[in-house]
């Protein structure tokens, strides 16, 4: 007995240190990029990061905890437009105070909607988080949010129809002009992802995230086990969205243009595609998944006509290909090497 629990700490211990051996090997290549890319190339891998941290939020609701959300764009969306206000309608210039007001502001509407949702499951589940997302979207895209801003809001509605533009933000106090500002922002990108993904896979691997896939698998043995399945589940849309608003706070200062389609259901449709193309059962499918579905748009915009039609048979390559997502993929041809 004491052989075997001796054999299982070491076996741990060893996928401990291969785990943070791969962490630490994927940050150093991260952190030379802007040495070895130039401005766009740079700018497409800052947006594979930051929908790597939607989809990986996104797929602790989904592939942990079997909640299949259809609103995740409202959290994404929430984050990016209550940090451009704070900078509109105030003195602040600073970047860290528009991402923590994004932030804060996507996680609070995460827990109303999740309140409200978690009570029912499966397709109603769905729906519910279809539907309270597109009120959102409505109140931004008739300018009812902006109205609340008075005369210079509405102002600011009738000029861009609801999208607004963000300058570049100051940096930990200090301005960068524009040759400088791309690689920076890539640097916090790169941070927030890493921090993002250690803070997620540490979520999934506790005792909490044992309990979502109980939840996930068998809703009602683990209510007989003494799991408070609808807490839990409240609480992981909470995360969910604290971390799916953290992307949309990223995206808007990498972007600089805040559009109510980043509101929209087929945002959310996306972010769904994105982590199921590269495997919601591995921590690192979404991560897959998003720098997938990032390329292969990016292959598909070079056709001018028809471009969703060549991204869309892309992704049916892929599928057809990778039936069990990107991850699973991968794992497989791991298990063919081990045998030979």
């Amino acid at each position: 007995m004491s052989r075997e629990r001796g054999s299982l700490l070491h076996g741990e211990a060893a996928v401990g240190f291969v785990r943070l051996l791969v962490t630490t090997a994927v940050t150093i290549v991260l952190l030379v990029m802007p040495s070895v890319l130039g401005g766009y190339p740079l700018v497409v891998l800052s947006h594979m990061l930051v929908l790597s941290i939607a989809c990986l939020a996104l797929n602790l609701a989904y592939g942990t905890a079997g909640m299949l959300s259809l609103g995740h764009a409202t959290y994404f969306g929430v984050a990016a437009y209550a940090g451009a206000f704070l900078y509109r309608f105030s003195d602040v210039d600073s970047f860290e105070l528009y991402l923590l007001t994004g932030v804060v502001c996507s996680t609070i509407f995460a827990a109303i909607i999740g309140f409200l949702c978690v009570r029912h499951t499966k397709i109603f589940f769905s729906i519910l988080t279809l539907a309270l997302s597109m009120v959102v979207y409505s109140l931004v895209i008739d300018g009812a949010i902006f109205r609340l801003f008075g005369g210079v809001g509405w102002g600011l509605y009738l000029l861009g129809g609801g999208s607004m533009y963000l300058p570049r933000l100051s940096i930990l106090g200090k301005q960068f002009d524009a040759e400088e500002f791309i690689p920076v922002i890539y640097n916090v990108i790169v941070v927030a992802f890493i921090a993002s993904a250690a803070l997620l896979s540490r979520i999934s691997r506790s005792p909490f995230g044992q309990a979502l896939r109980a939840i996930r698998d068998n809703e009602t043995r683990a209510a007989f086990v003494g799991i408070p399945v609808r807490q839990y589940r409240w609480y992981a849309f909470m995360i969910s969205g604290f971390f799916a608003g953290l992307a949309g706070g990223l995206y808007g200062q990498l972007a600089r243009q805040i559009t109510p389609d980043q509101l929209h259901w087929l945002f959310s449709a996306q972010l769904v595609v994105a982590t199921v193309l590269g495997g919601t059962r591995h921590f690192a499918g979404p991560i897959l998944g998003a720098f997938a579905f990032v390329g292969l748009d990016e292959i598909a915009s070079r056709w001018t006509v028809g471009r969703y039609s060549v991204l869309g048979a892309l992704l049916i390559i892929v599928v057809f290909a990778l039936p069990g997502g990107i991850a699973a993929g991968f794992a497989a041809i791991r298990n063919v090497v081990r045998r030979h």
